[in-house]
């Protein structure tokens, strides 16, 4: 049983990534995708990299490591950024975050073919066919002559769930012995791409005022959702272990649709209620079994959202 302390951790952590969905949200009103990726990446490697003064330590990687950290930068953090953030220029929140919620399905249903210690059995493929279906009844509703446009907002956040999946495997598959610096490394060589990125094609525009509301959310970004959630999520991993972690899996696609629909006004159409409880259990059915590698510190299903 957790203690009261990790609980609410635990109850933070589900917030702040799917609150997530909501920032974006908001912040795409006003900014393009490319500076609300680099400032909320910026911010956060700043806030991770004083984290590693405080505790004394650098980012010794070394080349290998700093290839690592670049692979996940990429793919962790500046891709699915960029992708959650285009979609979310269409879409609304919680249907962003509910079509998010197929990530640790994904990464626990490929695990086996990647780590071969894992097997696929048949809960992980009930609850993947859950999940997928899940998913397919949010854009059935898109899928018609004439309507395809519209489609690509969904198919973009089911790319970034594939990139959190790749992620998820690649980091298991090349683990660092302080994931502290790995997860402050990544995410600084990803705001650093993206830096680069806007100093070669940047366009200018008109950028809010400071105290603007998208503003904020912007920074709110940087310090929730990409330092203080990854702060949070490696304390907790060997105090409470990598299954029971898992579970936050359940709460933030409710998380995402719930504030979108008390903060944004969004009206989610029958088909979200019925996609809902499907990958909900999606996500039980390919993380019940887990458990027997909790002790192992290694979680396969969560990604920093």
């Amino acid at each position: 049983m957790m203690h009261a302390r990790d609980f609410l951790l635990w109850g933070l952590l589900a917030g702040l990534w799917g609150s997530s969905f909501l920032a974006i949200g908001v912040a795409v009103e006003s900014y393009s995708p490319e500076t609300l990726v680099f400032g909320r990446m910026a911010i956060g490697a700043i806030i991770l990299a004083v984290v590693l003064l405080i505790r004394g330590s650098g980012l010794s990687l070394g080349v290998r490591g700093w290839v690592i950290a670049a692979v996940v930068g990429f793919s962790g953090n500046v891709l699915p950024f960029l992708l959650i953030s285009y979609a979310e220029q269409e879409v609304d929140t919680g249907l962003a975050a509910l079509i998010m919620g197929i990530a640790p399905i994904v990464t626990l249903a490929a695990a086996p073919l990647v780590h071969h210690e894992e097997s696929l059995g048949l809960s992980k493929i009930l609850g993947a066919v859950a999940g997928f279906g899940g998913v397919l009844l949010l854009v059935v509703p898109d899928i018609a002559p004439g309507n395809l446009g519209s489609l690509l907002p969904q198919v973009a956040l089911v790319c970034a769930a594939l990139c959190y999946s790749f992620t998820a495997l690649f980091s298991r598959r090349f683990p660092h012995s302080d994931p502290i610096q790995m997860a402050a490394a990544s995410v600084l060589a990803g705001a650093l791409g993206m830096g680069g990125y806007l100093l070669i094609f940047f366009e200018p525009q008109t950028v809010p005022e400071l105290l603007d509301v998208s503003s904020l959310a912007v920074v709110y970004l940087g310090l929730g959702p990409t330092a203080l959630a990854a702060l949070i999520y490696f304390y907790l991993i060997p105090r409470i272990g990598a299954a029971r972690l898992s579970q936050v899996n359940y709460v933030v696609p409710v998380v995402g649709t719930l504030l979108g629909i008390f903060f944004l006004g969004e009206h989610p159409v029958w088909t979200t209620w019925l996609a809902l409880p499907m990958i909900l259990t999606g996500v039980y059915l390919v993380t019940r079994k887990e458990r027997r590698i909790a002790g192992h510190g290694v979680d396969a299903s969560q990604p920093a959202e």
